[in-house]
């Protein structure tokens, strides 16, 4: 009994009283204090914990392209229609755009259809890849094209169709040797 004497003294209870009140201030304001009681710009980004804010939490038009890493947008995740020529680094584009096409040629080859299938398949020249294409017959009353499409490579165009004898299909590749963007 004496030792415990010894242990409860001012010090030793007004030092316990105010770890306890501590202790219960911080659990209190966790639990009292919520987002509207946060003055606005006070968090710096720091205080955030990382891959916790979702896209509607982000106030629309509050970021800028030197926020966002490159290479982290994909054409899907970006609203159709809302950019710009001038927002576009052409040099960062794949593919073809219309101002590097060289000359269109326009290639046909006809196909006898009888009795069953016919296919036809008109070629681009050596050098050049189809852009377009289509097919027709040469009566409609007695032929049709069930399906037309470029072929596999890329290299023509093939269609498929049905007529009865002396009946034919003629399709037409559209081709030309496109230089890519950013050459």
């Amino acid at each position: 009994m004496a030792r415990i004497g010894r242990l409860v003294s001012f010090s030793n209870i007004v030092a316990c009283l105010a770890l306890f009140i501590a202790l219960g201030g911080s659990v209190y304001a966790a639990g009292k204090i919520n987002g509207r009681q946060i003055k606005a710009s006070s968090l710096p980004g720091n205080r955030i914990k990382a891959k916790t804010l979702t896209g509607k939490q982000i106030k629309p038009g509050s970021l800028t392209g030197a926020q966002i890493r490159a290479g982290s947008l994909t054409g899907k995740q970006i609203k159709v229609g809302s950019l710009t020529g001038t927002q576009i680094n052409v040099s960062t584009l794949t593919g073809v755009v219309a101002s590097k096409l060289a000359t269109i040629q326009y290639v046909t080859a006809t196909t006898a259809l009888g009795a069953g299938a016919g296919v036809g398949t008109a070629a681009c020249p050596a050098g050049t890849n189809v852009l377009g294409g289509g097919a027709s017959v040469s009566n409609e009353n007695l032929a049709l094209v069930n399906d037309s499409g470029p072929n596999s490579t890329r290299t023509g165009w093939t269609a498929t169709g049905f007529g009865e004898p002396g009946t034919s299909m003629t399709v037409t590749a559209i081709c030309s040797a496109a230089a890519s963007i950013t050459g």
